[in-house]
């Protein structure tokens, strides 16, 4: 089927290296030193196929094809390439790199006559969608769409106080967004499912048609810091403490009023963080996903009240760092016929499904660009974790599908029909 150059299976093996530890997984942060390296891949992959990459400023890369000539719109195709600490090797990258293989095999049938683009296309690895190292996930895609403005996020800060600007620096990713293609007339994303509906149903394709909303909550008790030998227990304000309060009615309250929303607490970074030391400032990450974004605040008030109780159980007090709602997704019903017409010409029956983790179509559609996401299985559901696996056949059925559907849109545009 494809050439050498245009093999998604060397290039993935060589970008899922970057990163990775034995029995660690891969650890590739937006704008680390690794994820450099995998952007250096990448683009000496697309540019040795005749793509020009450019970036813009907020670091999210571009391979360009401009088959069609000036002032024609363009076709965006991709995904990323960060990942989460000790993460799986398919989560964002499998979505990138075939994009840019379905990307230069139509390159080759357009250089040998077999049709005629009417758009341009770009392959996109968006910047920092894990959210690993700053938050918010999916920085560039709301940037790009609007959602989130360039100055704010170049200025966030990981944990030891880099800023996205100074990061994207250290890695040589300056772009100023001169030759970065407009705003696309369409986006196609394939991404593996994350979850086990594609396994039980038996099929190999999946649709979004829309995703779960999140109601993600960042709080900071503070305390006072104290020896933890001679300070009476009475004196102390031990902001762990009203963590682990917080913690535990976030569990249960939305154990037993909420029990149909995903939650989770995970992430804690506590300080001084000495085995020695009362903790004086303790921060906890909260998140809830579900369908009705009503259920949500209602959630949301709930805990924010029993955050409140637990600062006033421990004589610390509370700082809401962080509480932000990303609304659910429809995507574009056009796309998803435009996708269905291409799974089914390669003899797939797509499964119609819900998202309930983000991506960075849902930046996208949620700006007004028509979206299409499509899923292929992942094995046992797993995600975030070293086991992440997809079968060849299925990343061999979720390529088939994404080059049809980029050649349709590629050939007549969103709008044909």
């Amino acid at each position: 089927m494809a050439k050498p150059g245009r093999d998604l299976t060397a290039v993935f093996d060589q970008i899922s290296a970057i990163g990775s530890q034995p029995g660690a997984g891969v650890t590739r942060l937006a704008a680390s030193a690794e994820d450099g390296a995998a952007r250096d891949a990448f683009a000496r992959w697309m540019e040795g196929g005749g793509a020009r990459i450019v970036h813009d400023e907020v670091g999210n890369q571009f391979a360009c094809f401009e088959w069609a000539g000036k002032n024609v719109p363009w076709i965006f195709a991709g995904s990323h390439l960060d990942t989460q600490p000790r993460g799986g090797r398919f989560d964002g990258t499998l979505g990138v790199l075939a994009a840019g293989s379905a990307a230069l095999d139509l390159h080759e049938e357009i250089r040998t006559g077999q049709f005629k683009p009417s758009r341009n296309l770009a392959v996109l690895n968006w910047t920092n969608e894990e959210g690993a190292r700053f938050q918010p996930s999916l920085t560039g895609s709301s940037v790009f769409s609007g959602a989130l403005p360039l100055h704010e996020a170049l200025g966030l800060q990981d944990g030891s106080s880099i800023s996205l600007r100074e990061a994207l620096a250290a890695i040589g990713v300056d772009g100023d967004g001169s030759a970065v293609p407009p705003r696309p007339e369409a986006y196609v994303e394939l991404h593996v499912e994350q979850g086990r509906k594609l396994i039980e149903a038996g099929r190999q394709i999946g649709i979004v048609e829309g995703t779960w909303a999140a109601r993600k909550i960042a709080v900071r008790w503070i305390g006072r810091a104290a020896h933890t030998g001679p300070t009476p227990m009475s004196d102390r304000r031990d902001a762990l403490l009203a963590a682990a309060q917080g913690i535990t009615a976030f569990e249960t309250l939305i154990a037993a009023r909420h029990p149909q929303l995903h939650r989770s607490a995970a992430r804690i970074v506590i300080e001084p963080n000495s085995p020695n030391v009362v903790v004086e400032r303790a921060t906890v990450w909260f998140e809830l996903r579900g369908l009705d974004v009503e259920e949500l605040n209602a959630a949301g008030r709930a805990v924010l009240a029993a955050f409140e109780l637990a600062a006033a159980n421990t004589g610390t007090r509370i700082e809401l760092v962080a509480d932000t709602l990303r609304a659910p997704a429809n995507m574009d019903p056009r796309m998803m016929k435009i996708v269905d017409g291409a799974a089914r010409g390669c003899d797939f029956i797509p499964l119609i499904m819900r998202s309930v983790a983000g991506h960075d179509a849902v930046a996208l559609q949620n700006s007004g660009i028509p979206c299409a996401l499509l899923f292929v299985p992942s094995a046992d559901g797993v995600a975030h974790h070293p086991d992440e696996f997809t079968k060849q056949e299925d990343v061999a059925a979720g390529l088939m599908v994404l080059r049809a559907a980029l050649r349709d849109l590629v050939q007549r545009g969103y709008h044909a029909g």
